[in-house]
């Protein structure tokens, strides 16, 4: 009984030893959470104000409303904030997430690191090592800050889903199979569909790779076997998500990501793809050289860099800016139009890899090495643009997602992989060759060395050191040759950092080989580079200094403004034109909306906003019922400006204008200002389509017909209406037919849109009730299948494992 517990132990202690570490380190990197404070992430904030109806809704009325009606006017909550039934494997997930907001992800992303090299069959001790890398990568402190937290968690669980899919094909067929499946599913609840896409990149690779070495080794029927389990597996990890999924794929052709109605005449053909424009994609695209800031953080800049005592502090002390105004300078002079930091892996992990892909065999490195380089081309977007556009032409879903330098987190997931997986090697000398592991030491380190010493003795040459933004700021040439004699200062001092870790890696490596160094010293060694590698950097882009309290820091001060026009108990709309209306949802806290923010808005809503919101149309404005503009005082402060002309929360018009496409509904909205063309509270621009449903209907004005709001919940309206003959009423609300349904007087009516984006409806003579309600279209059968196939995942996985545990007491109890 002692000796069992003693090998237990003996077994449990480098497990419980990691999750330790991991944990110590999460929480000392994050420690502020645990006074009480929080980060003031931008997209969170941004969140809090597209969600406040709908939490507002809750509160009141105990339901879900599934509807956003405070942000562009109004979308499906479908990608915002959803409560979808039945997906108990991510609910399970959630009670892992035990340290809090935000130390967890990255416990958990070290944590599921640590189980993917573990079923690799690395070494407990020596996974660590790699747990500690992946979780400390500069980009998931950076988009941590920014509040990306749906990436985050994405990127929390790639890892442990990619272990048990090569589980499954070179060990236990049917336990990694489940794992798979059960892993995907926690990563596909994660709705960040972006990140998930890339990694089935990976998948793809591991695949192609391991039929390679099945066809090779005459093993296809098992391999064909292994792969019909994992199709299952991915059948019922999409299943226990099919609720999500179903109206995420319903969703997703209305919006931004979806083909837009508009023909040749309206959009630039060489710019547009079947999703998102070209030049939107590629916006965020990662420069040819700027790629070695993997090795160098600070080679192009990035986040708030400028030292109190640096050269930049200095230039400004001769002018009247607040201290530590420096920290406000762009330190990034690459080719993105801006970015918060470096996708820096740690030079230590990059020596590392190159290592293990000197000494490892082909059938470990050359899937991993080959995705990786994929991604980094894929990264480089339009500095690449024959390659990118292949992609966007002919790789299914590749142009429904933007920012390509996201792509860079497959090596992020690499580097760390193949660095581990070369140590390992080493680690065992199982048919390690002598002469060719000091051949790949000396390789390694000549070429990473190499670099980093290249870039900290020519760095300077490498260009202007100009930031993209640096001329619009306008400031005095002193201060900007200022900036760009820091940034030559920053890249030298973190090339020659680099070429400092490498060194030690490399000696310690060294020392390990010739037996210097035994296990427990390469490990502690290792983590400690590691951690005194990356920790610093990663404080450079989040630290104590961005936490706030709790209260603040979510917060979105309501102004005077804001007080001013809530004063109004009616329905309207605002926009905020103090800041971009379009990509700003603070606004959308206190006030329904004409803009917003979203990443994959509706995609009529952006041809509008394309075509006339910012131009300004006020026209288009009035249709949007938009009571209230918010601008620049004469003072600085926000101002109040009344539209007079808001034509309301809906209204009879006297005729419709037909036509016969998109092209020539959104042309329709045109209107001069005050006098000629679009004039909504009279005419309806309607496409021919809906011609059946105003059958017969002989149009006339009429000076008694009136429509008005009776009751407003997010997703429901109510109106009254009064006329003295059949017409047809423009409600300034949304027109989504997939989850909107109308009544009049309890009874089924279609309606129809009008003026490019709104509901109309058809209404007969006399007083009736109109009510529009919405609803996610068979939300309860959708439920009810992701609830059976959550049951099949999690019971099916616990019994495998509850399997092979008894069997292997019982052949423990043989002996």
């Amino acid at each position: 009984m002692q000796n069992g517990f003693s090998r237990f132990l003996r077994k449990a202690l480098p497990h419980i030893v990691a999750l330790a570490l991991f944990a110590v380190v999460s929480a000392v990197f994050f420690a502020p959470q645990y006074e009480g404070k929080a980060l003031r992430q931008t997209d969170m904030v941004m969140l809090g104000g597209v969600t406040s109806d709908i939490q507002q809704h809750i509160d009141r009325y105990g339901e879900h409303p599934q509807w956003a009606g405070r942000n562009f006017s109004g979308m499906p909550s479908y990608l915002i904030n959803m409560n979808y039934d039945g997906r108990w494997v991510k609910n399970a997930a959630d009670h892992l997430y035990i340290l809090g907001q935000p130390a967890s992800w990255i416990f958990i992303a070290m944590a599921g690191f640590y189980l993917m090299l573990l079923m690799f069959g690395v070494d407990p001790w020596l996974s660590m090592v790699g747990g500690l890398g992946y979780g400390l990568s500069s980009y998931f402190i950076i988009i941590i800050g920014a509040g990306h937290i749906t990436k985050m968690m994405a990127l929390a669980w790639v890892a442990p889903m990619v272990g048990a899919v090569w589980y499954a094909y070179r060990k236990r067929m049917w336990l990694g199979a489940a794992l798979a499946g059960l892993f995907a599913a926690v990563e596909i609840s994660t709705s960040h569909p972006q990140i998930t896409y890339y990694f089935l990149f990976v998948l793809l690779a591991l695949v192609i790779n391991e039929f390679i070495v099945a066809y090779k080794g005459k093993a296809l029927a098992r391999f064909g076997k292994t792969t019909a389990l994992l199709l299952l597996a991915a059948a019922l990890a999409v299943g226990a998500n099919l609720v999500q999924l179903y109206y995420v794929a319903q969703h997703t052709p209305e919006t931004t990501r979806g083909k837009s109605e508009l023909t040749e005449a309206t959009v630039n053909t060489d710019n547009h793809t079947g999703g998102l424009d070209r030049d939107y994609v590629t916006a965020w695209s990662y420069g040819k050289l700027e790629t070695l800031n993997l090795l160098v953080p600070n080679l192009y800049g990035g986040g708030r860099d400028f030292g109190a005592d640096g050269e930049v502090a200095k230039s400004l002390r001769g002018y009247d800016v607040p201290k530590g105004f420096e920290r406000n300078l762009p330190s990034y002079w690459g080719d993105q139009p801006s970015t918060d930091g470096p996708v820096y892996l740690g030079a230590c992990l990059v020596f590392l890899a190159v290592f293990g892909l000197f000494v490892l065999d082909g059938r470990q490195k050359w899937w991993i090495a080959a995705v990786s380089v994929l991604a980094i081309f894929l990264a480089w977007g339009r500095h690449m643009m024959w390659f990118t556009d292949l992609f966007l032409d002919y790789f299914p879903m590749y142009n429904k997602f933007r920012t390509v330098s996201m792509i860079l987190v497959i090596v992020e997931w690499a580097v760390p992989l193949l660095a581990v997986l070369g140590l390992a090697r080493l680690w065992t000398r199982e048919g390690a060759d002598e002469k060719r592991m000091r051949n790949g030491w000396k390789w390694s380190l000549l070429i990473v060395g190499g670099l980093a010493l290249l870039v900290g003795v020519f760095g300077p040459m490498f260009g202007s050191f100009a930031g993209p933004n640096d001329e619009a700021m306008g400031l005095p040439e002193q201060i900007v040759a200022a900036m760009q004699e820091e940034r030559v200062s920053l890249m030298r001092t973190d090339a020659f950092r680099s070429l400092l870790f490498v060194v030690l890696t490399a000696a310690l490596v060294w020392l390990f080989m010739k037996d210097k160094v035994r296990k427990g010293g390469l490990v502690a060694g290792l983590c400690v580079i590691v951690a005194a590698d990356l920790f610093p950097v990663d404080k450079r882009y989040v630290s104590a200094d961005d936490f706030h309290p709790k209260r603040q820091a979510l917060a979105i001060p309501m102004t005077e403004a804001d007080k001013l026009i809530l004063q109004d108990t009616t329905d309207y709309r605002v926009a905020n034109f103090t800041l971009d209306p379009f990509t700003d949802a603070t606004t959308s806290r206190y006030h329904r909306s004409v803009g917003g923010y979203h990443a994959a808005k509706l995609r009529r809503y952006q041809d509008l906003i394309d075509h006339h919101l910012r131009k300004e149309n006020r026209a288009v404005y009035d249709m949007l019922n938009t009571k209230y503009f918010i601008v620049p005082g004469s003072d600085g402060r926000p101002a109040v400006q009344q539209n007079p002309y808001a034509c309301g929360s809906a209204w009879f018009v006297d005729s419709v204008a037909w036509v016969e496409n998109a092209d020539q509904e959104i042309a329709a909205l045109e209107s001069d200002g005050r006098g000629g063309g679009f004039d909504p509270r009279t005419t309806a621009v309607v496409d021919r389509r809906f011609a059946p449903q105003l059958e017969g209907l002989d149009f006339a004005a009429d000076s008694t017909a009136s429509v008005v709001l009776t009751e407003y919940r997010v997703n429901r309206q109510t109106y009254r209406t009064r006329a003295a003959r059949d017409g047809v009423a423009v409600l300034s609300e949304i027109y989504y037919p997939k989850g909107w349904t109308a009544t009049i007087d309890g009874r089924p009516a279609e309606y129809f849109r009008a003026d490019y984006v709104l509901r109309a409806i058809r209404v007969p003579a006399g007083e009736h009730t109109v009510v529009f309600s919405f609803s996610a279209p068979h939300f309860g059968l959708l439920a009810g299948i992701t609830r059976a196939s959550s049951a099949i995942l999690l019971f099916g996985t616990l019994g495998l494992l509850a399997g092979i545990g008894i069997r292997n007491r019982k052949r423990g109890g043989g002996e």
